[in-house]
């Protein structure tokens, strides 16, 4: 993973992870990931455990687990694409790492609304976004400040 990540250059590298309750998107909804994914420059960190979709980028590494700390604080960490979980996002403030939300349940549309409140993050709807919405809001969190 860390020579994936050194090997982003000056681009950096976003860091998804929707949890470990999803175990597994449609494939609609994983196709239309994995093509906005495959836009940004960036290379992507997606924890992920499910079959690998045929729109999945070049720049883009699927892992059943990732260490998600160590990585939302590394120096080339650039974004994190979450569902919202506490400690996820309390993670990526720590480190000062901007947000892009795809709350599913529970606690974490609050959440995401908390955090994107004090310009922290920006809010999809999962069910709904396309692959333009996902790229426009990863690059609203990557190169204007929240």
């Amino acid at each position: 993973m860390e020579e994936f990540v050194q090997s982003s250059g000056e681009n950096g590298v976003v860091v998804f992870s929707l949890g470990t309750m999803v175990s597994n998107m449609t494939e609609e909804r994983t196709n239309v990931i994995a093509s906005a994914l495959a836009q940004i420059p960036q290379k992507v960190l997606w924890r992920i455990d499910g079959k690998k979709t045929n729109t999945l980028g070049s720049n883009t590494r699927l892992y059943k687990w990732i260490p998600r700390n160590p990585f939302l604080g590394h120096p080339k960490a650039r974004t994190f694409i979450t569902h919202g979980g506490s400690k996820g996002i309390y993670e990526a403030i720590y480190h000062g790492i901007p947000m892009v939300g795809l709350p599913l349940f529970l606690e974490q549309p609050d959440n995401i609304a908390h955090v994107q409140v004090k310009g922290a993050a920006v809010r999809l709807d999962f069910d709904t976004m396309s692959s333009t919405d996902l790229v426009n809001a990863l690059k609203t969190v990557i190169n204007d400040p929240l």
